[in-house]
């Protein structure tokens, strides 16, 4: 799937400037960035000035959120191990707010401390002021691990102590870094907000695209929560609304899998009896359709479930939830054992698991810190080979598995981890991953409640605050068996030139046939499950 996303710009870089003037489409962060391709760059800075060396800075705006993106020529963690500052004077009035590098900044944030300080009067000592956190602006970005860009979203509509952030349409911006970088070298990045007529809202239905399809969700439901008193009725109503098949939860550690299935099943006005329950430590995994083989790996749960009714073969699902935090070693240890077990399936060498199983991977994954650990689970690449073994081919045809990158229903974010009190933002922590070679994917959606409209909160019986009873969202991951390929545009049973040049033509438009993501806009994303798609 990386060698599939290098493609994928590739082929964009040489197609953008040829399409033409249509409108751009909104801003998606979730760590993809075929959405900056026909963004301006604003600024551009020499490289080897400083030990964080950045090179390029593109700056975009929707009605409620100021985006850049911050490019570099090395891999660095943004949110961590860094003394990137970003200056923001937001009203365009030198005389107001911090007096620093030659601007008046409102917004002084240090991304590597994950805090900084707001100035509703001038001033120069940067320690004056108020304290903020990323929650007091809204910040989201992406990705949460290692990566040579960021892309980073501003709330317009941010307020300190009931003090707005953001009073004018006009900014002036500089980034400075201890290691010497400055960005730029001298004066400031000006930008003027678009006060166009934005774009449609993002709002994709969570029913199921097809009623056949089999609906699986990963939760991580934070230390027994679905008990709390509390908590339980918000659970019972996310529950009801998403109706999912297959349950892989995290964080259950004092109620066993028999008693998850009853509490579960419950809320769904269903017979426990009726469904069937797995579990290893904190992961249960509970299933409408039989569990035919379970084992621990680690911490971790690799259950076998038959679905071969629906999907034509079964269903192996990696149940995980791997070591927190600064712990990269664990992490890639619990992986690269997931990985080795999911090599010895295909090599036919399990005896109670057919090697063209399909196959799921999910779980809280704690995806902070390296990148290596998501390639990993994309793409089969074992970092302790000593420990287990060489590299796999993960996928049934020998390809690296699908990754899909779901979006929130009603936003164009991917976060499903959040936590307003935590000095870490919102990020995108957990995974659905699938063998989508023998898998069609339908729905793929992270439900979060607190960003979506009155009118589709009634509609499912949810309410605002319902998200809040976990600090991980829960990821919807909907799949069926193959069809004729998403990419096959003109129905001639392969995915060739004809398809591309009719999403091609398609580009930037809303046409609901060439919009194989469901975003809404033909782009970037389309043009990647197309190209998935490819005849060989």
């Amino acid at each position: 799937m990386i060698n599939r996303l290098h493609t994928v710009a590739a082929v964009l870089a040489g197609i953008t400037t040829s399409i033409g003037s249509a409108s751009s489409p909104p801003v998606t962060i979730e760590g993809l960035f075929t959405d900056w391709s026909d963004r301006p760059v604003v600024q551009t800075d020499p490289t080897g000035d400083g030990e964080l060396d950045l090179t390029t800075v593109r700056i975009t705006d929707e009605p409620d959120w100021l985006q850049f993106l911050l490019e570099s020529p090395v891999d660095f963690d943004l949110s961590e191990n860094n003394e990137l500052v970003i200056l923001i004077d937001t009203d365009d009035d030198a005389s107001t707010g911090l007096q620093a590098e030659g601007i008046g900044a409102e917004v002084r944030f240090v991304f590597g401390d994950r805090e900084g300080r707001f100035y509703a009067g001038p001033t120069s000592n940067p320690q004056s002021g108020t304290q903020i956190w990323h929650g007091d602006l809204s910040l989201q970005s992406a990705p949460t691990v290692t990566s040579s860009r960021f892309e980073v979203a501003l709330s317009r509509k941010a307020t300190v102590g009931g003090t707005p952030v953001f009073t004018g349409d006009t900014i002036t911006m500089v980034l400075v870094d201890g290691g010497g970088e400055r960005v730029p070298d001298a004066g400031s990045i000006r930008h003027v907000f678009d006060l166009t007529p934005p774009s449609d809202d993002r709002n994709v239905s969570l029913d199921r695209e097809r009623s056949d399809d089999v609906r699986s969700i990963s939760w991580n439901v934070l230390n027994d929560n679905p008990w709390d008193s509390e908590e339980s009725p918000k659970f019972a109503r996310m529950i009801q609304a998403i109706e999912p098949d297959i349950l892989n939860l995290q964080e259950i550690y004092d109620h066993s899998p028999n008693q998850t299935r009853n509490h579960f099943v419950a809320w769904l006005g269903e017979t426990p009896g009726d469904w069937h329950a797995a579990g290893n430590n904190d992961c249960k995994t509970i299933s409408r359709y039989p569990i035919l083989h379970s084992e621990p790996l680690s911490g971790n749960l690799a259950v076998l479930i038959d679905t071969t009714d629906v999907l034509g073969r079964p269903l192996l699902i990696f149940n995980l939830h791997t070591p927190c935090c600064s712990n990269d070693d664990g992490r890639q240890w619990e992986i690269d054992e997931m990985l080795q077990f999911l090599g010895q399936v295909r090599a036919g060498n399990h005896d109670d698991i057919p090697n063209d199983v399909a196959v799921q991977i999910a779980g809280d994954l704690n995806l902070v810190g390296f990148a290596q650990q998501l390639e990993s689970l994309v793409d089969g690449n074992i970092i302790n080979e000593s420990e287990f073994g060489p590299d796999i081919a993960p996928d049934v045809d020998g390809s690296a598995l699908l990754d899909p990158f779901p979006l929130q229903t009603e936003s164009r974010l991917a976060y499903t981890w959040r936590n307003d009190w935590s000095w870490y933002w919102p990020g995108r922590l957990d995974v659905s991953i699938i063998s989508d070679s023998v898998l069609e994917p339908g729905r793929q959606l992270v439900l979060e409640t607190r960003r979506m409209s009155a009118p589709r909160l009634a509609e499912h019986g949810l309410q605002a605050d319902d998200s809040g009873c976990s600090d991980h969202l829960p990821i919807i991951c909907d799949i069926r068996k193959p069809s004729s390929p998403a990419g096959d545009l003109d129905g001639n049973g392969v995915v060739d030139g004809g398809d591309l040049g009719i999403l091609l033509a398609a580009w930037h438009t809303r046409s609901k046939i060439v919009d194989l993501s469901g975003d809404g806009y033909v782009n970037g994303e389309d043009l990647g499950l197309l190209l998935a798609d490819w005849a060989e």
